[in-house]
């Protein structure tokens, strides 16, 4: 090739550039042609230089086919390591692109080929990668791992298979059912380990295809499953988050008021009460039977997390119950509310948009019912005391107390000291020793 000029701007830097070949061979035969049919020009982007994005502006010719049987009349020259047919990159660029997709993925790889002055869409750059030749796979690495994924999430599953020790994906599955699993290992021996995580179709799976592969689970799915079974002990000791309330002000009425006070876990009762109960039983009958979590699933129309809820637990009272309240977007900020409230400031509108610039992304309306309760009190508004949510509780138990700040710290020694005060004011309420 010859350059011709270039062109250097604030942003970009132009190649002008042309052949200098006389001949060129055709792709369809393999005959050499000089015979010189036209030309015309390609706009080829290239990898950045010293930060200007680049491009070639590359003249090239098109040839005439001397072959009488070869089905193209007339082919365009391409030049070795630079062009391929329809391609607007060079395939140095190409090959970058594919580079940074591999390591990061769609959005964030498009934003550091931005910063490598070489932009692209987060799009552009999954098509490179789904364009990708699979690598044939013969026998299954020694540790494998399976999991399932979202390929819509709520709606279409499959699993993914990896190397454990490499990293590298060895497989993707249309589904995540056992008959799927089961086919590939019985056509790609070798698997010695098996990770994966409590999901009874995968362990089914391993145990028809694989009988001497050892199962494990993975770190990931070990500290799932713990902070699970934290979060439901939370839950049903959660009347230990909350504040008792003054001796002068009944729990009732602060209730009422507030929606902050002493909060209990209702007993189980009414509709929702029998229909926990008949599922525990309907899933249990079929469960003890040996039948799957996905086949109980479809036969009870639930969902596979539910059903397995379910199965793990060995009474309907396991379960942990639901406070039975929708969370309130104005929760975090009654503290405020109520002491505006309480300087005379009792303008909704007013109150709702000193929220907002507090980070309130609620409606104006929720805040204006909220408001309606303390107008018709006709006192003032109480003082809120901000319990620890479930949420919060179960992150302070399962968190490393390196990685607590000092009132992370101060909350979780608060938690603590109110667990063991409940408990040993309510014996009965202490977990069991199992």
């Amino acid at each position: 090739m010859v350059v011709d000029d270039v062109l250097v701007d604030d942003e970009l830097v132009t190649f002008s550039v042309r052949t200098a070949t006389r001949q060129a061979v055709c792709p369809g035969c393999g005959t050499v042609s000089g015979r010189v049919h036209g030309g015309y020009r390609r706009r080829l982007a290239d990898v950045a230089v010293s930060g200007h994005r680049a491009v070639i502006d590359l003249l090239v010719r098109r040839f005439i086919c001397p072959a009488q049987e070869c089905d193209r009349r007339t082919f365009v020259e391409q030049v070795e390591g630079l062009t391929k047919r329809f391609a607007r990159r060079t395939a140095l660029l190409h090959r970058t692109l594919e580079k940074i997709t591999l390591a990061l993925s769609g959005r964030p790889g498009a934003r550091l080929a931005a910063h490598l002055s070489i932009p692209t869409s987060a799009n552009s750059l999954l098509r490179l990668v789904r364009k990708l030749p699979d690598e044939p796979v013969g026998t299954a690495p020694r540790v494998l791992g399976v999991d399932d994924f979202a390929f819509k999430k709520g709606h279409v599953y499959g699993t993914i298979i990896v190397d454990m020790e490499t990293g590298e994906r060895v497989g993707v599955l249309p589904d995540r059912t056992a008959e799927t699993l089961t086919a590939w290992l019985r056509s790609h021996p070798g698997a010695e380990i098996v990770c994966r995580d409590r999901a009874s179709a995968y362990a089914e799976a391993v145990r028809t295809a694989c009988p001497d592969a050892i199962q494990v689970a993975d770190r990931f799915h070990i500290w799932k499953n713990v902070c699970e079974a934290v979060e439901k002990c939370v839950l049903t000791h959660r009347a230990c988050l909350a504040e008792i309330p003054e001796p002068e002000r009944p729990a009732v009425q602060e209730a009422q008021v507030s929606g902050t006070a002493l909060s209990v876990p209702p007993a189980l009762e009414g509709l929702r009460a029998v229909q926990r109960r008949e599922r525990h039983a309907a899933v249990h009958a079929l469960f003890g039977k040996g039948v799957g979590i996905s086949a109980i699933a479809e036969a009870l129309g639930l969902d596979r997390k539910t059903v397995r809820r379910y199965a793990h637990a060995a009474s309907p009272e396991d379960l942990p119950a639901g406070t039975g309240k929708r969370e309130n977007r104005v929760q975090p900020y009654l503290g405020y509310l109520h002491q505006r409230w309480n300087e005379g400031c009792t303008d909704a509108v007013r109150l709702c948009g000193e929220i907002r610039g507090r980070g309130y992304h609620g409606s104006e309306r929720t805040v204006r019912r909220h408001l309606q309760t303390l107008r018709g009190s006709g006192q003032p508004a109480p003082t809120v005391v901000q319990e620890l949510t479930a949420r919060q509780a179960t992150r302070l138990l399962t968190s490393h107390p390196d990685h607590l700040d000092e009132n992370g710290t101060r909350r979780l020694k608060e938690l603590l000291a109110a667990a063991r005060n409940w408990t040993a004011s309510r014996p009965a309420c202490a977990p069991s020793p199992r």
